[in-house]
């Protein structure tokens, strides 16, 4: 920021503060701040953003384990919220989902999660939609990867260990 000119980009938001504390949130242009007053607390992309999980190991009720992965594709709808209500909305949106799967699982056998995961599907997207509305999210799209875990490799006879 200089001479109290803040430009802010197509398909991005400016979060001001003045003293430290929320004033407004800006638009695409150029906007006149106080100088010294006023500072940009974040600068936050509007657009689809793309969060993708490799396959990890979830428990299942009957002691065995599927592997889970998953894509989501969200925005941010309410700038001031994403930037106050959490800190980092791609990181609690992970970790949200990874403990919703989690908790379904563990209800589920591992046989029903890989061969229905619609359930699994219908439970995580709930739990998605009624959490991230309240930090200015809105999640577009869920994509549920489940499946058995791959066996095991077992040395062959030319890399024995001895």
């Amino acid at each position: 920021m200089s001479l109290g000119l803040v430009t802010v980009g197509e398909g991005r938001a400016a979060v001001i503060e003045r003293l430290g504390k929320f004033r407004v949130v800006l638009g695409p242009g150029r906007h006149f701040v106080l100088p010294f007053v006023d500072s940009v607390r974040v600068r936050v992309d509007l657009g689809e953003q793309i969060l993708s999980a490799p396959p990890r190991p979830v428990a299942t009720g009957d002691g065995k384990e599927v592997d889970a992965g998953f894509e989501i594709v969200f925005t941010i709808t309410d700038p001031q919220l994403a930037t106050y209500a959490i800190s980092n909305p791609a990181i609690a949106i992970e970790q949200l989902v990874r403990t919703a799967l989690r908790q379904e699982a563990g209800r589920t056998t591992a046989e029903r999660a890989v061969a229905a995961p619609g359930d699994l599907h219908r439970t995580v997207w709930t739990v998605l939609r009624d959490t991230t509305g309240r930090w200015g999210v809105a999640v577009r799209k869920l994509e549920l990867s489940v499946r058995r875990p791959a066996a095991p490799e077992t040395p062959s006879t030319a890399q024995e260990w001895y």
